[in-house]
């Protein structure tokens, strides 16, 4: 209910800026012709600048206010995004036009100007384009926790042996302007990955998955019985809210690798990983506990 007038005052301000930009546009005109044509280019910039940004800065509050519920998410990135690229579109036309460049002068410019606009906006363009690819198609939206493997942000295989790890980068969606995607790690740092990344990214979106399906694989001395540990170990199992699957992984000259798969349908892979654990270390030190020794 207090949404309107918020709306409202947001409508009021916008309409004042542009109206102060007005007045100082006309007052520039009544400055003195020398003045005006050493420094009034410079000054209609500064105006453009000032104004536009106020109106990109109140735009951009109104819609992070404006409730997802109401439109949906899906329909709020897409309104962010368009809103961002039409304001610094017009921002960027309207600082030309301060000085006196035209349109034609931007579309039908020199093979210079557009060799050095191509080499040095090369990824921004790239980026922006991305950006509007993601924006359409909706790999992922705000709000929605993701993991990425790019391969131009690699990492390192874990030493310690066990199942296969996909080198991906996790957190949630928070963002997505008109050059990168920010995302809020499981560490609570910030990270901002370019849309052209992303766009050729393997991207797993956590928010629309059915299940999530966690491995663990540990190894344990060929003293103990597998086929009772198994048996045992499903047993213990079965009482916690998932579907868990014990399995030989394989078998080495003192120990043998057991392989854990549970399939939850809520949950972090952290709070799954702990419960299992949970559940089968005790039992595993007890069945330890009770093996013969070799001496026996």
């Amino acid at each position: 209910m207090n949404n309107q007038p918020k709306r409202t005052r947001t409508g009021w301000i916008i309409i004042l800026v542009l109206l102060i930009g007005i007045g100082l546009e006309v007052a520039l005109k009544h400055l003195p012709h020398s003045f005006q044509h050493h420094y009034g280019d410079l000054i209609r910039a500064l105006i453009v600048l000032l104004d536009g940004g106020a109106i990109s800065w109140l735009v951009e509050r109104w819609l992070k206010n404006l409730s997802a519920e109401r439109i949906g998410s899906r329909r709020a990135t897409s309104l962010r995004f368009m809103a961002r690229l039409v304001l610094y579109l017009a921002i960027a036309l309207a600082l030309l036009a301060a000085f006196g460049v035209g349109l034609s002068s931007v579309v039908f410019g020199s093979a210079f100007l557009t060799v050095i606009l191509g080499l040095a906006g090369q990824s921004f363009f790239s980026n922006l384009i991305a950006g509007i690819g993601l924006v359409i198609f909706h790999p992922f939206e705000v709000g929605d926790r993701i993991a990425f493997v790019a391969w131009q942000y690699p990492l390192l295989m874990p030493s310690f042996a066990h199942d296969t790890t996909v080198p991906a980068y996790r957190g949630v969606v928070t963002d997505i302007n008109l050059a990168y995607t920010t995302l809020m790690t499981d560490e609570g740092v910030p990270l901002q990955v370019p849309n052209g990344v992303l766009i050729q990214a393997a991207v797993h979106n956590y928010q629309r998955r059915q299940s999530q399906t966690v491995r663990l694989r540990f190894d344990l001395d060929l003293s103990l019985d597998p086929s009772q540990l198994i048996g045992k170990l499903q047993e213990a199992l079965q009482a916690l809210p998932m579907t868990v699957e014990v399995q030989l992984a394989d078998v080495g000259p003192a120990t043998f690798g057991l392989r854990v798969v549970a399939k939850a349908r809520g949950g972090s892979e952290d709070a799954i990983r702990h419960q299992v654990l949970n559940a089968l270390v005790p039992l595993v030190q007890q069945l330890r506990k009770a093996a013969p020794t070799k001496s026996q």
